[in-house]
């Protein structure tokens, strides 16, 4: 009896934490840039798109303009990537489902214009009724076109309503913004669930450990 209790509070735990993830995985889309329209394709350069472009697929320009990297330099992921500053600061958006109060994890890489300065290239990230986040990456004396140092930034919110808008933004303030790449969203287990999880983790190990306990002393 015992062990079918901890089976089923295992199996609510995993079941619970299946509907957060496929929650959180809905409708987002082209995280890494790679798919455009063809009058985009910045080939081996890359193209300057102005505030109001829907050109990147999924993607809505804003502020004054982004460039659009191809093989200018080396992406994260993929063979595309952006500069959030393109003749100045830029912005990019997604608009996606989500779930009334599911928490979200956002996964992104930033890098840096090396062409120009400040060498701080500060981006901001904000998604709707969530928090604001400042996040600075630094250009160094070995970050090049060849090896941009690209580095992983989390951002976390709790969706408000069942559309969220997820956006980056350069604070640079110059041409040369803050480079980004690979973003990812995932819907994250409330701690409840985790602890639902945990409960039936451990409960079914020890169930299985006195079971196995028994089984040699009545071979001995």
């Amino acid at each position: 009896m015992k062990f079918s209790v901890l089976r089923n509070t295992l199996i609510a735990g995993v079941a619970a934490w299946g509907i957060a993830t496929t929650a959180g995985a809905a409708a987002f889309t082209n995280g890494s840039f790679e798919l455009s329209t063809a009058a985009a394709n910045p080939g081996s350069g890359f193209t300057t798109l102005l505030g109001g472009s829907t050109a990147i697929t999924g993607w809505t320009v804003g502020g004054d303009s982004i460039d659009y990297i191809g093989g200018y330099w080396q992406p994260e992921d993929g063979s595309r990537s952006v500069d959030l500053s393109g003749n100045a600061n830029g912005s990019i958006a997604q608009t996606f489902d989500t779930t009334v109060g599911q928490h979200y994890a956002v996964t992104f890489f930033l890098a840096g214009n090396p062409d120009g300065g400040p060498a701080a290239k500060v981006a901001i990230t904000s998604a709707t009724g969530g928090p604001v986040q400042s996040d600075t990456f630094t250009v160094t004396g070995s970050d090049s076109h060849a090896n941009m140092g690209w580095q992983a930034y989390t951002y976390n919110f709790t969706a408000a309503s069942t559309s969220t808008t997820l956006s980056f933004a350069s604070a640079t303030g110059t041409a040369f913004g803050p480079a980004l790449d690979n973003v990812s969203v995932l819907g994250v287990p409330e701690p409840a669930t985790w602890a639902m999880m945990l409960m039936g983790f451990g409960g079914l190990g020890a169930v299985l450990r006195r079971r196995r306990s028994a089984g040699a002393l009545l071979t001995a």
